[in-house]
This record gives C-alpha cells, sequence and structure tokens, in this order.
C-alpha cells in the first residue's frame, strides 16, 4: 500500500539541526503532547478504521499515516506548527495563503466584501510607505493552518482553520530545484535565516516554495512572511525592514553558491 502521503527527501540535514537544538525538540514535543490532550479532539469512533491505519502504518514505516490518526496532522505539519520549518507556499493563485490584493495593492475583485475598510487602510498605508527590497511585493493576505482528516479508509482531506489576516512580504529567490536540492534541503539552506525572522518576529508565519514563481519562463523559489495585522500594526514597518535585510542577505548567500544568474534582479 502506498503512503497517505508523498515523503519528503534528503531530510537528515534538516532532523540533524532540529536534533541537535533542545529549544527545538521541546518545541516539537510541545505541540505534539498538546494536540494530544485538547479536550475538543474526539476519538476514532471506528475501531477497525484506527486498527486499518496503526497496521498499515507499521507495515509501510509511515509514520505520518499514525500521526494524523492520533493528531490530525503528519509529521511535517508538527514541524511547521512548532516553527521549525516553513509552511509550503502555494503560489500567488494557491489556497494557502490567499492574497486578497494585487501586486499593485489594489483589492482583488472578489475579495473586497471580506475586508474591512480598517484592514485595508492599514495594509495602503504600509503599501505605501514601506521601500520595497528588489524582487519582493506587498500583499494583504489570509494564512491558515491547514488540517488533514481521514474520511474513509486511508484517504484524507484538508481543511484550513486559524485563519490569521496579515501583510505579506513576498521575496524572489534562486530555484533550489535548479541546484538540485529537495524541499527539506531547501529549508535546511534557509534554516538560520527562517529562525532569525522567528526572533525578530516570533509570530510571524513563514512560507517557502520550490519554483512556485515564474518571470519570463523562468522559475523561481519564493519566501513569504505574514505579519498578523492585530499582532504588528504598531510596529510593522520596523518588522518588515528587518525581515527585508534578513532576506536579502540569504539571498546573496544563495546566489554566491548557485551563481548569480540564476536569478534576475
Amino acid at each position: 500500500m502506498s503512503l497517505v502521503l508523498p515523503r519528503e527527501e534528503e531530510v537528515e540535514n534538516i532532523f540533524s539541526r532540529i536534533l541537535s537544538s533542545n529549544e527545538s525538540c521541546e518545541r516539537l514535543a510541545e505541540i505534539f503532547y498538546e494536540h494530544l490532550s485538547d479536550d475538543n479532539r474526539s476519538a476514532d469512533p471506528n475501531p477497525h478504521h484506527f486498527a486499518e491505519v496503526l497496521l498499515n502504518a507499521y507495515k509501510n514505516g509511515d509514520v505520518s499515516a499514525i500521526l494524523l490518526e492520533l493528531c490530525n496532522r503528519s509529521m511535517f505539519d508538527l514541524l511547521k506548527e512548532a516553527y521549525l520549518i516553513p509552511k509550503r507556499f502555494h503560489g500567488k493563485s494557491g489556497e494557502n495563503p490567499v492574497l486578497l490584493t494585487d501586486a499593485d495593492g489594489n483589492l482583488l475583485e472578489d475579495k473586497k466584501e471580506l475586508v474591512t475598510r480598517h484592514e485595508y487602510k492599514k495594509f495602503h498605508e504600509v503599501y505605501e510607505s514601506h521601500h520595497a527590497a528588489p524582487r519582493s511585493k506587498l500583499y494583504l493576505a489570509d494564512g491558515y493552518d491547514l488540517i488533514r482528516y481521514y474520511t474513509s479508509g486511508m484517504n484524507i482531506c484538508e481543511q484550513p482553520e486559524n485563519k490569521e489576516r496579515g501583510i505579506l512580504v513576498l521575496y524572489a529567490l534562486p530555484d533550489t530545484k535548479k541546484m538540485n536540492l529537495t524541499e527539506a534541503q531547501a529549508y535546511d539552506v534557509i534554516w538560520s535565516t527562517f529562525h532569525e525572522i522567528q526572533k525578530e518576529a516570533f509570530s510571524a508565519i513563514v512560507y517557502y516554495g520550490q519554483e512556485s514563481g515564474c518571470r519570463s519562463g523562468k522559475p523561481f523559489d519564493e519566501l513569504g512572511v505574514l505579519l498578523p495585522i492585530h499582532q504588528f500594526e504598531a510596529k510593522m514597518l520596523q518588522h518588515l525592514g528587518v525581515i527585508d535585510g534578513l532576506v536579502l542577505s540569504c539571498r546573496e548567500e544563495m546566489l554566491k553558491s548557485a551563481g548569480s544568474n540564476i536569478l534576475d534582479l
């Protein structure tokens, strides 16, 4: 039987980083046990389904299959929720995050009724005041946690929960697939930058997409940082300035490793 989710490849480096950090291990354990002790979580009402999941997980060496049964998260979902790796960026037309404005700062026609006057005013003030870094754009966006559930047998579905509305700054980065890196290896490349962003703005939501962007027929990676308005409203510009510097330094190091012609600036 196939795995319930595709297995991430070349994960050794990112796992070594987590295991070498007591703080990272504590975060991971805390988020896992928090889900297990959630009073609102109900046990699988079908004992046969529980046994099916458990035995198939054992047979296939599929830890995510049993984690989905226990807490509705895969292994990488737990790492993302513990702020150890970025969430996957699904592209500008993707379902997480959902963009509410275009690249020029205008509300999308089908999103106008979803945004309050105060939210758009705050976004527009920041959009007009922030001096965007090269190959970066600001958007108003909604970010989510993607929660997975078993439907029947070993089939699963995804459901967005815990919406956070904020200002998303999106940066173009070199194409790591062209550098022959897997997604997990790309996370390892940006490890230091990701954690520096967390130090600057702990509850910021960081996204990463391999080849999620395209310009003149050339794909590129994208790193996004969503700053929830209700948490960062007072110092939004200050945080954006620091994050710009962190990501630009990361981009420069990636370009040195890959060759400057891998990303048109």
